[in-house]
């Protein structure tokens, strides 16, 4: 197997790591070096195949032959226009090319698909915690979503599995980059909690970094899986019928998780709306008390209401034994808390299960750094610290 690839021209002796498919890196050389621009280059399914074609063919000295130049003003005050280069598929060698290289990395892909199907002596690293995956595509999977409640999607929609899971590892034990957002950090516990607190336990679909490895991506030349998503969910209205009555939306239903208020039973889908009603009718300006506070000093805030209320104490004077929770809070004129009592670690212990009102909580930029890095309290018996490099 090869493990470096030539540039597109014959007489350029620059190589590029294939193994480590950093194809921006041969654009990027194509572009400054020789003002050479392959267009629709999600067409070019391997890169490399492309380059030796034309390598063959295509010298410093020949360009006009092959390419199609382009006239370009870099900058707005340039008299002289810049000559640029260009790959396309409006040639029919370049397209027909392109269609070789697809029908190829197809037949491939689906062989390599294949072969996993039927592979159960899988062997991979988690890359939550330091267990040994075995078995086959299906273990791997159960394993990530029953113990980390993480999927990389169905088992049979992916291939060169292998490779994926390691480069997973890679991004977050060596690059320390968030799986969702890509944002780096400083050692492998803050990520941790990051992605935690962030609910950035998953892929970002946005991020086509991964692409390659859901055979979707090769079902059609220079489709991926948002064309086949966008074709699906068309839906076609006959003239004849009209705009769809109560009837066709008679199975919508708002998915969105609901947040309780922290003092009554009264529950809103938007953050807006309940911080409004708490406002309202209990006095409680939910942006403004937790303003200051640091993103774990309002985790513990909002659990110190809950269990405070739920034990009938009021959480700013700790009067006991309150019948009516908001009439107290009224009646008392109690509206800003002017003690800490909260700030204690207990509360880090959610007071309700699934309480979404920690998703929408705030945080200042650069804050997440001043503060100390604490760990919400879950089950983090399999989780590791991967050795000091």
């Amino acid at each position: 197997m090869e493990d470096q690839g030539l540039c597109l021209l014959g007489d350029c002796n620059y190589k590029w790591d294939i193994e480590s498919k950093e194809e921006n890196t041969i654009l990027a050389h194509l572009l400054s070096e020789h003002k050479i621009v392959i267009a629709s280059i999600h067409t070019v399914y391997d890169i490399n195949k492309y380059c030796k074609y034309w390598r063959n063919k295509v010298k410093t000295g020949n360009l006009r032959e092959h390419l199609h130049g382009i006239n370009v003003h870099e900058k707005e005050d340039d008299s002289t226009p810049a000559l640029y280069f260009m790959l396309n598929d409006n040639s029919t060698e370049d397209k027909n090319l392109r269609h070789t290289i697809y029908l190829a990395k197809l037949e491939s892909v689906l062989a390599q698909q294949q072969k996993e199907r039927e592979c159960n002596k899988f062997n991979i690293q988690c890359i939550f915690c330091p267990d040994m995956l075995k078995g086959d595509r299906f273990s791997l999977s159960e394993h990530f979503y029953n113990c980390h409640s993480f999927t990389l999607g169905h088992p049979d929609n992916l291939v060169y599995t292998r490779r994926f899971v390691e480069e997973l590892r890679n991004k977050m034990l060596h690059k320390l980059e968030c799986l969702f957002c890509d944002k780096t950090f400083r050692d492998y516990k803050t990520l941790r909690e990051h992605m935690r607190k962030k609910l950035h336990k998953k892929l970002n679909p946005k991020n086509t970094e991964f692409d390659k490895y859901y055979i979707i991506n090769y079902r059609e030349f220079g489709k991926t899986w948002k064309h086949f998503s966008t074709e699906n969910n068309d839906v076609e209205v006959s003239p004849k019928t009209g705009p769809p009555d109560e009837e066709n939306w008679s199975d919508w239903e708002d998915s969105s998780p609901e947040m309780k208020c922290l003092v009554c039973e009264v529950a809103y889908t938007r953050y807006r709306d309940l911080t409004a009603h708490m406002s309202t009718l209990h006095s409680i300006n939910l942006d403004n008390i937790t303003s200051n506070l640091s993103y774990y000093k309002q985790v513990k805030l909002i659990n110190y209401f809950r269990y405070q209320v739920t034990a009938g104490t009021c959480p700013y004077c700790h009067m006991t034994r309150v019948p009516d929770m908001t009439e107290h809070i009224r009646s008392a004129g109690h509206s800003n808390l002017d003690h800490e009592r909260y700030n204690d670690d207990r509360y880090l212990f959610p007071a309700l299960d699934d309480d979404y009102l920690l998703c929408c909580l705030k945080e200042e930029e650069g804050r997440e750094e001043e503060d100390e890095v604490c760990v919400i309290p879950e089950d983090i018996s399999r989780d590791f610290t991967p050795p000091i490099r």
